[in-house]
């Protein structure tokens, strides 16, 4: 049932197996103690005439088939618990797909023609291009010294590009993998940014969606979007370094003629 807090007058449900007059409740926004006890409802009755015509089920009333307030009630609850279930879900998809940290697989809801999502994973990365990369070391106020590299990622494919994503190893002279980072493109850093920041400062600053949602989002045949990547430790015995994109994503904008659309 309905219970109202004297205080705050704030209205919560309570199990009809939990109500017992005398007992005492404590209130979920005020936290206020106080004692339960019955709350009369008074509604007035709706004329005969006004009342619509109901399906089966309930218990007759007047010659009239009407609805127990505890139905009606279990019905609304189970309404609101979907509601908030279906929202719930679909912000999880929302966020999930606009800000996830790309691993490098292959989404397996991305299928080419043919279902196969594996080719059309490499058909989306291999349609893009890494001009400019250089490695350059840089005197850090807080970390020392840190490893930084930085590019452009080209969309060379003839459909706008959303979320291009690349990834940096480190390797010694035998080519094994000392360290390995991914990175959003779409932040470019600044020489003072990258000697005044500290390490956490760094990380927030090259994961900006706002900054990522408008450099990295339908980006068109041709186009370009900056990428910078940092080690704030780099290991000793780095003696070469590879970059490589791990994801693109088809905008789902297309452009014909010049213009966007759907």
């Amino acid at each position: 049932m309905l219970v109202t807090c004297p205080r705050c007058e704030t209205t919560f449900f309570l199990p009809d197996e939990l109500f017992k007059p005398g007992k005492k409740a404590r209130c979920s926004n005020c936290h206020n103690v106080f004692p339960l006890y019955v709350q009369p409802v008074v509604q007035p009755a709706p004329a005969t005439e006004d009342l619509p015509p109901l399906p089966p089920g309930g218990r007759e009333a007047g010659g009239r088939k009407v609805r127990s307030g505890k139905a009606l009630s279990a019905v609304f609850a189970l309404a609101a618990a979907v509601l908030l279930v279906l929202l719930g879900y679909g912000g999880y998809l929302v966020y999930g797909a606009l800000f996830s940290a790309p691993d490098g697989t292959p989404p397996q809801a991305a299928s080419g023609p043919g279902g196969n999502a594996q080719a059309d994973y490499e058909r989306r990365i291999n349609s893009i291009a890494l001009e400019e990369i250089r490695q350059f070391h840089v005197n850090n106020a807080a970390a020392g010294r840190i490893m930084v590299i930085q590019g452009l990622a080209v969309n060379r494919s003839d459909r706008d590009k959303d979320y291009i994503a690349v990834e940096a190893c480190l390797l010694d002279p035998s080519n094994k993998v000392l360290a390995k980072t991914e990175q959003l493109c779409g932040v470019p850093l600044t020489l003072f940014q990258l000697q005044s920041l500290g390490v956490m400062e760094l990380k927030e600053a090259l994961n900006s969606r706002v900054t990522i949602l408008t450099n990295n989002t339908n980006v068109p045949p041709g186009g370009k979007t900056p990428f910078v990547i940092v080690f704030p430790s780099p290991p000793k015995g780095v003696q070469t370094f590879e970059v490589r994109v791990i994801e693109a994503r088809d905008s789902p904008v297309r452009r014909q003629d010049g213009q966007a659309s759907d």
